[in-house]
């Protein structure tokens, strides 16, 4: 495939403008009046798009758009306790699945290429990734009482051996959910089985401030997660000392769904002064509400500049946003260059909120909404035109609506 006349947006305000030669999954070549080679799909954009590399979402949990706007305006421990676990206990694995395809197509159409998620009935979940077509690291939620995790941990096992490294595009980690629901001779378990098998660990730590009551930072991280490849997720009550901790990490940071729960706001600046190599989660679609990292990405860089303007750059916020989420899930790419997959999103150029075009980096984490004109994974569309090729949507719909009615007891 041939993309014409396209803007290219690396990490600064300059386009480039030019041609990307697709070979297969990969880039093959970026430059000027390409010529078309004999039976290659020339798509000729004639300036209209800019083309930058797609965006990472680290943390979700995307079953749980099937509970959108379930329960709002809830406290923490009584959403998550009182609305959220009951009505969780109803699904099914074919609920999850649509629960999945559904926040797949959200993603796809804010630029989403991969993302790293922690749910169960996660067989569900990879089969959804694999018909769709994304990006995903995929874990089991893994939670234990006294040693005993009603067999999560052999589950996530299982999952490991049937999806790990599928068609390059699934992969499968371990997700132990917090330090509140894993003892310390369980967490050591499951990091010796990562050891074992290189796997990537993510995390829920330290989202509220009342998780200090079981362990502090310190405790666990001495357990050996120094030691693995680890995604801290939210790290909001964390002080000066203890963000020394996640040197060798890559944290998520969450801070739509942390304000929305009331949570706090996570300490970015200074993360960023520690050198710790941040990302973008947008935690589940119950949450957070919506899927869309950009706009995450934006209100954590708004966050920062209340007490400093100078907080925060947008180079800083689109790196965050692609090549460290790249990173955080061991992906390869994460920049347009050849030779890199063809992990693609298109915007409109003449979108009003890119306007001016000089200053399209500023524009994109400032300003613009999101929502792109096409996506591409692996070099094939999985989103274009507000159409998903890879899929028939209105069945999808279609199906969600009766599992989601179904999940939370509601008939309209």
């Amino acid at each position: 495939m041939l993309l014409k006349n396209v803007a290219i947006l690396r990490n600064s305000n300059s386009l480039e403008f030019g041609d990307i030669r697709i070979d297969g999954r990969f880039i093959a070549e970026i430059g000027q009046n390409l010529v078309p080679h004999q039976s290659e799909e020339v798509l000729d954009f004639r300036g209209s798009k800019c083309v930058s590399v797609g965006f990472v979402n680290t943390h979700t949990h995307s079953p749980m758009s099937l509970l959108r706007a379930f329960a709002e305006d809830l406290p923490f421990n009584e959403w998550l306790f009182e609305k959220i676990l009951p009505a969780e206990e109803r699904l099914t694995p074919e609920a999850v699945y649509y629960g999945t395809m559904v926040s797949m197509m959200e993603m796809v159409s804010h630029g989403v290429v991969a993302f790293c998620d922690m749910y169960f009935h996660m067989d569900a979940v990879a089969q959804a990734v694999a018909d769709f077509g994304m990006k995903a690291v995929l874990t089991r939620g893994l939670v234990d009482e006294n040693g005993d995790d009603n067999g999560r941990l052999e589950e996530a096992l299982k999952l490991y051996e049937k999806w790990h490294g599928f068609d390059d595009r699934i992969f499968v980690g371990l997700g132990p959910h917090a330090p509140y629901t894993c003892s310390k001779p369980y967490l050591r378990r499951i990091l010796d089985i990562a050891k074992v098998n290189d796997m990537l660990v993510t995390m829920h730590f330290f989202e509220n401030s009342w998780e200090r009551e079981k362990y502090s930072p310190e405790e666990i991280m001495r357990l050996g997660f120094d030691e693995v490849h680890f995604l801290p997720v939210h790290c909001v009550h964390l002080n000066s000392e203890e963000l020394k901790l996640l040197s060798n990490s890559y944290p998520s940071i969450n801070v739509v769904s942390n304000m929305k729960l009331g949570n706090g706001v996570p300490p970015v600046a200074e993360m960023l002064k520690e050198g710790l190599k941040l990302t973008i989660g947008t935690d589940g679609p119950s949450s957070n509400n919506s899927l869309n990292p950009l706009f995450d990405t934006r209100v954590m860089v708004l966050t920062q500049k209340m007490s400093n303007p100078e907080n925060v750059k947008v180079t800083q916020a689109y790196t965050i946003l692609t090549k460290h989420g790249y990173e955080a899930l061991r992906l390869n790419g994460g920049e347009l260059a050849p030779g890199m997959p063809a992990d693609l999103i298109l915007i409109d150029l003449f979108n009003p909120q890119l306007q001016p075009i000089n200053r399209a980096l500023e524009n994109l984490i400032h300003t613009f909404d999101g929502r792109v004109f096409a996506t591409m994974v692996n070099g094939k569309f999985v989103y274009y035109d507000g159409k998903f090729p890879t899929i028939d949507a209105l069945e999808v719909l279609e199906r969600f609506t009766t599992f989601s009615r179904m999940v939370t007891g509601t008939e309209n």
